[in-house]
């Protein structure tokens, strides 16, 4: 599931949403493919986080450039039994949150571990191909927010 702005009616294409929301499903194999054919620009946003949901438990990876375009961005982590609501709530933001809104609602989840400052990969199979690996077999989740 992509929630994207829909096309104007004239026929052309709609502007990117100023915020995306991409969930999967399935095994780790799987969504290792539908994670990294996400477009690069999801990774270059001010602000993504990664959301993953397996019967190994739960976990958070959250991204933040200081301005757009910065080669660096503070990373954040979760991790914990569940995700609970979070996917729904952020869901409910969309697709006109601001960046401080989506930030707010998944910094409120719990207690993160501040990563630091860190080199921003420029692409998804850099930025989720780690945290995947966390999570195996079938019945994993993922969710992508980016703004």
């Amino acid at each position: 599931m992509t929630v994207t702005q829909p096309s104007s009616t004239t026929g052309t294409p709609a502007p990117p949403a100023a915020a995306e929301f991409h969930a999967f499903s399935g095994s780790d194999d799987a969504l290792a493919r539908h994670l990294f054919a996400l477009p690069r620009d999801v990774v270059e946003r001010t602000l993504w986080a990664l959301l993953l949901q397996s019967h190994d438990g739960a976990g958070i990876l959250v991204q933040e450039r200081a301005e757009p375009g910065d080669s660096v961005a503070r990373v954040q982590s979760w991790t914990g039994e569940d995700l609970g609501s979070l996917p729904a709530r952020l869901l409910a933001l969309l697709p006109a949150a601001s960046h401080q809104e989506l930030r707010t609602s998944l910094l409120g989840h719990g207690d993160y571990v501040d990563l630091g400052i860190v080199l921003c990969p420029p692409t998804p199979r850099g930025a989720f191909g780690h945290p995947l690996k966390l999570h195996t077999g079938s019945g994993v989740r993922a969710y992508v927010v980016a703004r």
